[in-house]
């Protein structure tokens, strides 16, 4: 029971629930346990937006949604704009309107609930999630995010929930179904360039004084094994880790020669040299952190342990890679080192192709090539 707080009209800034009112506590307010509550009044409510629906749902919107969970992506560390890191996970929620949506978790999301649904979705028990004050972003296609209120609920005890699961488990698991986010989202739509391999080269990118921004559609063919991570400083700095490179020291722990600091263990960062080709030829790509788990699906630390040990998942990790189509987002530019030039291609974001997708952007490259003449 809350006593003695002050009704004002709510702050919409600041307050996404379905109402108009807010209590205020202040220092005379008071707040009881009601031992003797009978459940009448409702724990949660919910006010669920369809998938389908989402697309006209405005940018930075709040809004609560549900859905099945139908893949979860590995857990990566990025860095803000503010240069502090953080964790990210996706995961893909479909529902009975025929379409899906991504949704990234941020920060503690990730591990506590992303990681709990990753092993029902490995388990193959594909659970339903809703999530409660998620935001709305439409950059390339609308996906949702986590904000500090956010709640995500695992298989709840809804109307909703159980609606959803009966259709999945009677065939909406092999319905057919449309993303309206940037992993799936026509290419017409994301403002992207496409070039072969080939065109790097022959169009001169990299060259400018900035960066040129590319789309490759191409296959891993090969990676270089002997030096794929590097050990890295676990030392924390404020909110940031140091991630500088660490070598062995005389007593077998890890030396920091920036921190100046020797630690038992140590931490381990991508950067991964890996060969690809399309049509047109090869060329050498860098994945750094992010990009290299997205390619993986494995944390440097694991890979470079299965590595260490003689683990046979080591080689199978890399294998499954191998002769994949995959969509990459390539940063293009010429760089000097040790006197010598090259232009350098660098992997920003990995997809995995997806022939629904890639078939409605050919359909789509077509149309306006057809236009233009």
């Amino acid at each position: 029971m809350v006593s003695r707080g002050n009704l004002k009209p709510k702050k919409k800034d600041y307050n996404h629930l379905n109402n108009e009112w807010e209590i205020f506590l202040e220092s005379q307010s008071t707040i009881e346990l009601c031992p003797d509550e009978n459940s009448c009044i409702p724990a949660q409510r919910f006010s669920f937006t369809p998938i389908d629906k989402i697309e006209e749902s405005q940018n930075n919107a709040i809004l609560d949604v549900i859905g099945v969970v139908t893949s979860v992506n590995p857990c990566t560390t990025v860095q803000r704009k503010n240069g502090m890191e953080t964790q990210k996970r996706t995961i893909t929620l479909k529902d009975m309107s025929g379409q899906s949506v991504e949704v990234t978790m941020w920060g503690d999301f990730c591990n506590r609930e992303g990681l709990q649904l990753q092993g029902m979705v490995e388990c193959g028990a594909f659970p339903v999630l809703a999530v409660k004050a998620g935001k709305v972003n439409d950059y390339s296609g609308k996906s949702v995010g986590t904000i500090s209120s956010s709640q995500l609920l695992i298989n709840l005890d809804l109307a909703e929930a159980h609606s959803l699961r009966q259709w999945f488990d009677c065939g909406g698991r092999d319905a057919s179904t449309q993303s309206i986010s940037r992993d799936f989202t026509p290419a017409a739509a994301r403002n992207e360039i496409r070039k072969t391999v080939a065109q790097i080269k022959d169009d001169g990118l990299g060259m400018g004084d900035k960066p040129d921004w590319v789309t490759v559609k191409a296959t891993v063919i090969f990676f270089k094994t002997e030096s794929f991570c590097y050990t890295a400083c676990p030392n924390m700095i404020g909110d940031r880790q140091c991630n500088k490179k660490v070598t062995k020291s005389d007593s077998g722990n890890w030396l920091c020669d920036k921190c100046n600091q020797e630690f038992p263990e140590c931490d381990c960062r991508y950067l991964l040299q890996l060969q690809i080709q399309d049509h047109t030829g090869t060329t050498w790509a860098t994945a750094f952190q992010e990009s290299g788990q997205e390619l993986l699906g494995c944390s440097a630390r694991d890979l470079y342990m299965f590595k260490e040990n003689d683990d046979p998942r080591y080689t199978d990790i890399l294998l499954q890679c191998m002769y994949q189509q995959y969509l990459l987002r390539l940063k293009v530019k010429y760089e000097t080192y040790s006197d010598e030039g090259r232009v350098k291609n660098t992997v920003a974001k990995v997809e995995r192709m997806d022939p629904s997708a890639e078939s409605k952007y050919l359909i789509d490259f077509i149309s306006r090539l057809i236009a233009s003449c």
